[in-house]
């Protein structure tokens, strides 16, 4: 019977061998996911780690994405930015998530500021305009509704959002085998 260390992220990163092999074994020598040891006890993140944090991650920028297109719309067309939401609300929106990621950050120091920085301006963006987008989609459920448009939109932001998600855990394992 496998335990419940065996099928944790951590435990498939302790290990180079099958879940066959003797678990003592490996937790005494790390190996990196190219099979190699290592003494520093780090082991890079592979694709079969992948969180579900980024996963939810991946499926909310999905919806917000193609919410966002319906905000880019409106605010290219008939409205202007802020007009769903006071202004300031949208700066409450990028501050939120500044903190909840910096807080949630395994590191410290200027990467974690950065990484903060970074997904608090895309996702509060993406915000931001799902939010004038969500508005303008109540006022004008045809541009949705024709034709099944808003339909293809959620299709394509899911797999727009799902790629960038893949890519972002390829950066990191590339990066991680080049140390």
């Amino acid at each position: 019977m496998a335990s419940d260390r065996e099928g944790s992220p951590a435990a498939s990163n302790a290990s180079g061998g099958s879940a066959d092999d003797d678990p003592s074994a490996s937790e005494a020598a790390p190996t990196r996911a190219d099979g190699s040891g290592t003494s520093d006890g780090v082991v890079p993140a592979t694709v079969d780690d992948a969180s579900g944090y980024g996963l939810s991650l991946t499926l909310i920028g999905g919806v917000l994405l193609a919410l966002a297109y319906y905000g880019y719309i409106a605010v290219t067309g008939p409205q202007t930015l802020g007009r769903a939401i006071p202004g300031p609300f949208y700066l409450l929106v990028f501050a939120l998530f500044f903190v909840l990621e910096l807080f949630r950050s395994r590191g410290r120091g200027a990467v974690a500021v950065v990484r903060a920085t970074v997904l608090a301006l895309f996702y509060g963006g993406l915000t931001a305009f799902a939010i004038e987008g969500s508005v303008y989609l109540w006022r004008n459920p045809s541009t949705a509704l024709d034709g099944y448009a808003g339909v293809t939109v959620l299709a394509v932001s899911l797999i727009v959002a799902a790629l960038a998600y893949f890519l972002y855990l390829s950066a990191l394992e590339s990066s991680a085998v080049e140390n």
